[in-house]
């Protein structure tokens, strides 16, 4: 058995489409995500009993059940109610959800890691919760939720080949289509690990960047 390089040069383009194609549905998705994710950690900090216990359910729901599971729900529990939407618009949604729980829980989570009494001296000089959540607690909880986040982008990116399976034109459903042509399941499914481990290194390297520029100390000691 040989290594066929040239199925790779020759497919080349279906390939990079379909990295492309994932790359943007992560990229629309993560924000999406991680704003609602931003609510709802709000809402179960700072609202009542009832919307904590809600917000609180969302989140176990999506991270209790698989991502395949949620897929096949959105996917084909929604035209029973009249709604039909495209494979893609259902994807986003879907990813966007899943990062929105996951996001809910390390806001909350970064949140409640800084001491109350930062809060409290807030509001003795008559700041309000939204102006102390964007000028004290903001700037800290970006070092504690930039490692989280990345695990979060990381696991993402790995989670949205699952997408092939209602037929979203990303990376391993084009991998797929070539290997029914090609019959060359080895150098495709090759060519893809690397797309995607060069994605995930790429996500590590911003967010270590990043880390850096925010946390200078870390920086300092691990060059110390």
């Amino acid at each position: 058995m040989t290594f066929d390089f040239s199925v790779i040069l020759d497919n080349w383009q279906i390939l990079a489409k379909g990295f492309g194609n994932t790359v943007l549905m992560c990229a629309v998705s993560l924000p999406l995500g991680f704003a609602l994710g931003v609510v709802l950690a709000l809402v179960r900090l700072r609202g009542g009993r009832l919307s904590a216990a809600i917000v609180s359910a969302y989140v176990e729901i999506f991270r209790n059940i698989p991502f395949l599971i949620q897929i096949f729900l959105l996917f084909y529990a929604l035209p029973m109610f009249g709604i039909r939407l495209s494979p893609v618009v259902v994807s986003i949604g879907a990813l966007s959800a899943y990062a929105s729980a996951y996001s809910a829980e390390i806001i909350r989570g970064a949140i409640q890691s800084i001491s109350r009494g930062q809060v409290e001296a807030g509001y003795a000089l008559g700041l309000r919760y939204l102006t102390i959540f964007r000028k004290i607690l903001v700037p800290q909880v970006l070092g504690y939720i930039l490692p989280a986040a990345t695990n979060l982008t990381i696991t993402l990116i790995k989670e949205s080949a699952i997408l092939s399976a209602i037929t979203v034109p990303e990376l391993t459903y084009m991998a797929q289509n070539v290997i029914g042509r090609t019959f060359s399941p080895v150098e495709i499914f090759t060519a893809i690990a690397l797309l995607y481990w060069g994605l995930t290194a790429l996500v590590a390297a911003i967010s270590r960047s990043l880390e850096h520029r925010l946390q200078p100390h870390l920086a300092a000691r691990r060059g110390a």
